[in-house]
């Protein structure tokens, strides 16, 4: 779920400078301008200020930037670096771009040593879970480590620069029903896709709320469900658990349900870093093997999910209005006993065209969404 971290290792001066960067950029660059930098269906990023949140407009404006390339990462070299997600489009103002990548490397530092703290809690929870009484210490098994190792080796992580203007007509904090025709919001409800999300917020005007549940042995109560204000502590960063931790926790990890509100007169900055896996890295439950025959396979609650064909059809879904809405229920194992024939079909498809997209489409080249549009449609 979310979490707030102080002390830690993201330098006070490299956030002041960047928060500084992106309010003057969203203040002072010209329509113009942004508009040259805007994303479009062959390239995720740059500015935007028309995303789709399961098919909804939100009312903010972006600017997104990703690890540089694929097998080649290179800050310098701009759009002539493409991978999956596309190409960084800056804008000319070197200062500002210094301040972005500086402090996109030092979440970069962060988000490893994160993940690392959350494996190993992860680990405890398992221990306990299987009623082990010995004194040994937790430590890391070969297999997370190597997972961890190629994650921090491989990411695609992008760090989103978010603007929230002032809304003539705001959200309000009791307004439940997002999807009716009322009042617009900053970001419909929705899950993180990636691993881990670091968030750095407005100390000022405080709009990003969770939904939370009563929930007992997984059965939720909905009549209890509610939104809360997520206040942020003087210093210190928020953390979202993501999609892909989830599935790799096998469920253990919760993925949270979030939105944004608007507001009649303050504006609103924040910027999250996505720290998500390598395109071809296949997220699995830890502790599974690639094999369907093993006894702990079987109690995977989830089938592998190929991170560049889960980014591209989430990608589809917030740019366009044919992208299916991807989500990680899509990869829950179904009993066949239970449920219904057509939702098993409907996951096969699912699994057929990740592995076909795995075979067609190359991950060091921007995804198109109209070409492929066969591969990411439901």
């Amino acid at each position: 779920g979310f979490f707030q971290i102080r002390n830690h290792t993201l330098p006070i001066e490299t956030n002041l400078a960047f928060r500084t960067s992106m309010e003057r950029f969203f203040l002072e660059t010209s329509p113009e301008s942004k508009a040259q930098l805007k994303r479009h269906g062959s390239n995720s990023r740059g500015y935007f200020d028309n995303e789709l949140t399961r098919q909804k407009r939100d009312w903010k404006e972006c600017l997104d930037v990703g690890v540089p390339g694929w097998r080649v990462r290179d800050w310098e070299e701009g759009e002539r670096c493409g991978c999956l997600d596309g190409m960084n489009r800056f804008p000319e103002d070197r200062v500002f771009k210094g301040a972005v990548v500086e402090y996109f490397e030092a979440c970069e530092v962060l988000a490893d040593r994160l993940a690392r703290l959350m494996a190993m809690g992860l680990m405890l929870l398992r221990k306990e879970m299987h009623a082990t009484n010995d004194e040994e210490e937790v430590t890391l098994d070969a297999g997370v480590e190597e997972m961890l190792d190629r994650l921090r080796d491989t990411h695609t992580s992008y760090l989103r620069l978010n603007h929230y203007p002032p809304c003539p007509s705001p959200s309000l904090e009791e307004e439940e029903d997002s999807q009716s025709n009322g009042p617009p919001l900053g970001i419909s409800p929705h899950f993180d896709a990636g691993f881990l999300t670091i968030l750095s917020q407005d100390n000022g005007c405080h709009s990003l709320q969770v939904l939370t549940h009563s929930d007992s042995n997984n059965n939720t109560d909905e009549s209890e469900d509610r939104w809360v204000t997520v206040q942020p502590l003087p210093g210190a960063l928020t953390i979202n658990t993501g999609d892909m931790a989830m599935i790799w926790s096998n469920g253990i990890f919760r993925a949270p349900l979030h939105r944004v509100l608007t507001h009649p007169t303050t504006r609103r900055y924040s910027a999250p870093f996505f720290y998500n896996p390598g395109y071809d890295m296949e997220i699995r439950p830890v502790g599974t093997t690639s094999s369907d025959d093993t006894e702990e396979d079987d109690e995977a609650r989830y089938h592998a999910c190929v991170w560049g064909y889960f980014r591209a059809v989430r990608f589809a879904g917030d740019f366009t209005d044919f992208g299916s809405e991807i989500q990680i229920s899509d990869y829950l194992k179904i009993d066949s006993d239970k449920e219904e024939s057509r939702s098993d079909r409907a996951q096969q498809l699912l699994l057929q065209r990740q592995a076909e997209f795995v075979k067609k489409v190359p991950f060091d080249e921007p995804f198109d969404v109209v070409r492929y549009r066969s591969l990411i449609e439901k």
